[in-house]
């Protein structure tokens, strides 16, 4: 047993770890957001419109989906950023958002605080690569939060061992601090799907070790009250939004088989080398650490993380909840270690995060816009609109013009779940130069000016109707010579 003292020492030096690595990964997500992409302006085009004219269920863009029904279920994300980017720049939002991708790991850290600094430090080396889908500042960013503190929640609540000090009080809390977090995630990202499915796995989890006779298995009041908690989350998440329950027809909406034919982050991690190498690394560690557990082992928190597991098989965007889920089989399975954290492991994790934050400042620094974003020929683009249809571009320019100019007239802008197959394909037909005489899609989507960068599209455009209006080393701009353009006064970006 340790002494007084050196339990002081003990408890001050792992908040400090902790610490050191949660700045740590902040200032590695600030290295890697080095562009701003059309998610970022989406954001900002969404939060304006709500900060300006409140919800709205009536699609207010000029894209081809104009005045149709539009599920907005981010709007509170959208309102978020960009409040925050007015009050400290979009500099300062990215700085912030690096922050927000580090704060779940300290809530995970200090759940498996007692399992030493070597399963602490293993814990923030699986944490991080499942951050590189969601680097650029996005709604997905809260879901992480969410479901980490669902996670937390949820260990602390059903899998510690009931006799654990302060058991009881935590269950009494437990389940409207869950329905609350439900409440918030219904309205900042869809992704609360994933807080069902790991109420859903945790509650198998359990019932099959209750089954196996395990001594320490949740009791059958507790497994009854965990199944309604997550029916009573779903109702949560029918009635806190403004959606109301046509949030689950916004959740269907993903089914649009084309959404992952123009975004790859919704493809399989088995086409991604790197994401399955993670996938498999993680998998490894799972076994290894449930094998280590003492005898019987419970299987809920192993049926967890594989669940989640296979979850982000099924998707590349789904490799954030690999960590945390990770996290829950640590503080549920490892052993505690009465371990005081050498000095030296914290400076070494505040030394590499002193490293991280230099090569920031010195060869990163404030995200610039990916290209063509706030180019010349963008600019030209929105001050120069054709007289009918809209201007086809790939769905991160259209949000771009969108937040630039807010009258241009776009085909697509990021709300890709928002088109149909048939408007997603045919516009990226067009883009891509995927069919040589592109004049019937051109005349089905109204499409009235082109921002190409593909040579086989563009001659394809000017073999087929289309005159070339401004060439520049990001693309040209094509206008079909039925329209001619209308010029516009001079865009003027919102600036903070």
């Amino acid at each position: 047993m340790l002494s007084g003292s050196m339990m002081r020492a003990r408890v001050t030096r792992t908040n400090a770890l902790i610490g050191a690595l949660v700045l740590l990964v902040a200032a590695l997500m600030l290295v890697c957001d080095g562009t701003r992409d059309g998610d970022l302006y989406l954001q900002l085009l969404g939060g304006r419109l709500i900060a300006e004219h409140g919800f709205t269920s009536v699609d207010p863009f000029r894209t081809i989906a104009q005045g149709t029904s539009w599920l907005n279920q981010q709007w509170l994300t959208e309102l978020i950023v960009y409040r925050v980017a007015q009050a400290i720049g979009v500099t300062g939002l990215t700085i912030a958002y690096a922050g927000l991708l580090a704060t779940p790991l300290a809530l995970l850290l200090w759940l498996c605080r007692r399992k030493g600094p070597l399963m602490m430090a293993v814990l923030t080396a699986l944490y991080c690569p499942g951050l590189w889908e969601v680097v650029h500042p996005r709604a997905a960013g809260f879901t992480l939060l969410a479901f980490s503190v669902l996670a937390s929640i949820v260990a602390l609540t059903w899998l510690a061992p009931r006799s654990s000090p302060g058991a009881g009080r935590r269950f009494r809390y437990g389940i409207p601090a869950i329905l609350l977090v439900f409440a918030l995630w219904a309205n900042l990202h869809g992704g609360f799907i994933a807080g069902l499915l790991l109420i859903g796995a945790v509650t198998v989890g359990l019932g099959l070790d209750r089954l196996r006779g395990l001594s320490e298995a949740v009791g059958a009041h507790r497994l009854a009250v965990l199944c309604l908690t997550g029916v009573l989350a779903a109702v949560t998440i029918t009635v806190a939004t403004p959606l109301g329950a046509h949030i689950w027809a916004y959740l269907l909406s993903f089914r649009n088989p084309a959404i992952a034919f123009v975004s790859s982050e919704w493809e399989p991690s088995l086409g991604s080398p790197p994401a399955m190498a993670y996938l498999t690394v993680a998998a490894v560690f799972s076994v290894w650490l449930w094998l280590r557990t003492q005898s019987p082992r419970p299987l809920g928190p192993l049926l967890v993380t594989a669940g989640f597991l296979v979850f982000g098989v099924l998707a590349l965007r789904n490799l954030i909840f690999v960590g945390p889920a990770l996290a829950l089989q640590i503080a549920v399975s490892a052993p505690d270690r009465e371990t005081i954290v050498p000095r030296s492991v914290i400076g070494l994790a505040v030394a590499a995060s002193a490293v991280a934050l230099a090569t920031w400042a010195a060869t990163v620094g404030p995200a610039h816009n990916e290209a063509p974003l706030g180019s010349r020929l963008v600019d030209y683009a929105t001050e120069h609109p054709p007289r009918e249809g809209h201007i086809a571009s790939y769905a991160s320019v259209g949000s771009y013009m969108l937040w630039h100019a807010p009258q241009t007239p776009v085909e697509l802008d990021g709300w890709l779940e928002h088109f149909s197959p048939v408007e997603l394909r045919g516009t990226y037909a067009v883009l891509d130069g995927r069919r040589s005489n592109p004049t019937h899609l051109v005349s089905h989507l109204h499409i009235g000016a082109v921002i190409a960068d593909r040579r086989v599209a563009i001659a394809a455009l000017l073999a087929h109707g289309f005159t070339e209006k401004l060439r520049t080393p990001e693309g040209v701009y094509l206008v079909r010579r039925a329209t001619a353009t209308r010029h516009r006064q001079p865009a003027h970006p919102t600036r903070f």
